[in-house]
């Protein structure tokens, strides 16, 4: 089973190699909560460091889309 939903997030901190982004829900009961942080890594783009900080600056909001596999183990 594959689910999929849609959050958003802040930018919080970027040095330029990495981003960490504090996650907000925007649907069901999680609309409005702090979901968690996750980090962007610069090497998974074509960016530099500073088109990544351009790219990505502390303050930005995100819209981010996340997809869920869940499987028997």
């Amino acid at each position: 089973m594959v689910t999929s939903k849609r959050v958003e997030g802040e930018v919080e901190y970027n040095d330029g190699e990495f981003a960490e982004v504090q996650t907000i829900g925007i649907e069901g009961i999680e609309q409005g909560l702090v979901l968690g942080t996750i980090q962007i890594y610069r090497c998974n783009t074509e960016n530099m460091p500073e088109d990544f900080q351009r790219r990505f600056p502390v303050g930005a909001r995100l819209s981010i889309g996340t997809s869920t596999e869940i499987t028997a183990i």
